[in-house]
């Protein structure tokens, strides 16, 4: 699987836009499963594949085991009041 940080390392150095999701964010899974449904349709390879749903998984997982630990996210002027 594909290190999630050196990816996003390698955005910042370069200045490249990056989207993240994080496992505490309600919405991850959702989110991920759509993005690799439209990466599916649109021929994306099946090592990617995997490696989405491995990092799906992972995101499960910690959804599951931490409960407590995951919300709707907020907006930062939300967060600061």
């Amino acid at each position: 699987m594909k290190d999630q940080k050196a990816i996003l390392h390698r955005c910042l150095k370069n200045d490249e836009p990056a989207f993240v999701i994080a496992g505490h964010d309600s919405f991850a899974i959702e989110t991920m499963e759509a993005y690799k449904s439209i990466a599916e349709k649109h021929g994306a390879e099946e090592d990617f594949l995997n490696d989405m749903q491995l990092v799906i998984d992972e995101m499960k997982q910690f959804q599951e085991e931490e409960p407590e630990k995951v919300r709707i996210p907020k907006t930062k002027h939300e967060r600061n009041e």
